[in-house]
């Protein structure tokens, strides 16, 4: 079986191509396709704030702009994870018979998504300033940049490892499916924590997820970032890294095999 892609230049090359690829085909003959991509959390942060702040009357100030600086990156994350855990599946044909490097395969989904996050990002922007009342923060110039390369890195390791997982047990992307709603309410993302009991706080604290999701909020309604949170963020994605590319290394050599 050749090697499609034997350098780092190659593989990025690759990587570019089925991305690019794959958003072209995602949005081919679709002409609201930008619309598309920025309706979904659009449309999860109205009925939301409807339910939070109409009907349980949530006492918080710029609660459309809590909601929506958390559920775009939360989309990139779940969605990017979900794709990229049928990816070795749905591309059972170019594994086996191109024999690339498999994780570029993960990969591609979640800088597909990235790509949408990016996309939307100037609406996300008008809405903290319009609806929100914040004045355009010159730190976003950086703190978004770095936010992009950090939620990047704790997303790939999570959408390798469940790529491989999925592979051999093709019931993880069903039990995704279940996790990822129980981890949105859990985070959380709909409610700020100071709805959840005190002696509860910690636990909370303790989700990387939580503190990812609230680093952001923290870019966009605050213009800082908690170094503490990012560490902490960074020390997860290396663990997680770490334990992907193990198994990756133990994995991949059968996945051609296996699906």
């Amino acid at each position: 079986m050749a090697t499609v892609e034997r350098s780092p230049l190659q593989r990025i090359e690759f990587l570019y191509l089925l991305t690019r690829m794959e958003l072209k085909a995602r949005y081919k003959g679709r002409f609201l396709g930008y619309v598309w991509a920025v309706s979904t959390p659009f449309a999860l942060a109205f009925v939301y704030w409807i339910v939070f702040k109409v009907i349980m009357r949530l006492e918080m100030d710029n609660y459309s702009v809590y909601l929506i600086a958390g559920l775009f990156p939360w989309t990139w994350l779940s969605v990017g994870v979900l794709s990229a855990a049928r990816s070795f599946v749905v591309n059972a044909p170019l594994v086996k018979e191109m024999g690339l490097t498999h994780s570029i395969l993960p990969l591609s989904n979640v800088m597909q998504e990235m790509a949408h996050f990016v996309f939307a990002l100037p609406v996300v922007i008008a809405w903290v300033v319009l609806a929100g009342g914040y004045t355009l923060n010159p730190s976003w110039l950086w703190q978004i940049p770095l936010m992009l390369i950090v939620q990047a890195a704790f997303v790939y390791p999570l959408a390798l490892a469940c790529a491989l997982a999925n592979a051999y047990i093709r019931d993880v992307e069903y039990l995704l499916g279940i996790v990822f709603p129980v981890l949105f309410f859990a985070t959380p993302m709909v409610y700020p924590i100071s709805m959840v009991p005190e002696p509860l706080h910690q636990y909370f604290e303790l989700s990387p997820l939580h503190a990812l999701m609230q680093s952001w909020r923290a870019v966009f309604m605050e213009g800082a970032l908690d170094s503490a949170r990012i560490a902490y963020v960074g020390a997860f994605s290396a663990a997680s890294g770490a334990i992907a590319w193990l198994l990756y290394r133990k994995l991949a050599p059968r996945i051609s095999e296996v699906v």
